[in-house]
């Protein structure tokens, strides 16, 4: 059997046509619905992502605002400790460089036997604290006897110190030796009370 050409075009259009009629077909519409869900989903969303990341940053503020918080607890903890170790150690300084006067009993250069243990720490102290320094010895007496006979006893007393520190170690060519009698009493009194304190040698430190 033959076929014409119309024939052939009418068939053609009849297979092909609900082919291409279906591919032409759009999708169905996006009800308004649909979009309100899925914005309000969006925005659901947004909001929990803002919230969580204020969170965020509010935990991270309290933690940095506890960390300066331990960091000026513990600053000041240290600068307290340093102010109390470098006090002491200007106390300990102060109580180095403080030496103990000597005293001695009536017409006397040898020492009392509760004057050893004052001779013994100036010895420690002038060994191991500011060793450079040189040292004057101060001899005096109270008010009785003659001014001359003072005078040679103060300087007796202030000799026995300098060979006591001698033998302790002290290089003696740092010592210096000067009496003053009775004219630089330690207490103007005139009784056994006050005579008792002006009887003494005093050691000094004087620097290079």
């Amino acid at each position: 059997m033959r076929w014409s050409i119309a024939s052939v075009l009418v068939l053609s259009i009849m297979i092909i046509g609900p082919v291409w009629i279906t591919g032409c077909i759009s999708p169905q519409e996006i009800t308004l619905e649909e979009l309100a869900r899925r914005e309000s989903q969006r925005r659901h969303r947004v909001q929990e992502d803002s919230i969580r990341t204020a969170q965020e940053a509010e935990q991270l503020a309290r933690q940095a605002e506890e960390r300066r918080r331990r960091q000026s607890v513990e600053r000041r903890l240290v600068e307290a400790r340093e102010a109390q170790r470098q006090e002491a150690s200007a106390e300990e300084l102060r109580r180095m460089a403080l030496l103990s006067t000597i005293y001695f009993d009536y017409d006397e250069y040898k020492f009392r036997n509760d004057q050893i243990l004052s001779l013994d720490e100036n010895v420690k102290k002038l060994r191991e604290f500011r060793p450079e320094d040189r040292i004057l010895i101060e001899g005096h007496c109270d008010e009785r006897g003659t001014v001359e006979y003072n005078l040679a006893l103060g300087e007796r007393r202030a000799g026995a110190v300098k060979s006591y520190l001698g033998d302790g170690g002290l290089d003696e060519s740092r010592i210096e030796i000067i009496s003053y009698g009775e004219e630089k009493p330690a207490d103007m009194g005139h009784g056994e009370q006050a005579w008792s304190k002006n009887r003494r040698v005093e050691l000094k430190r004087t620097e290079l």
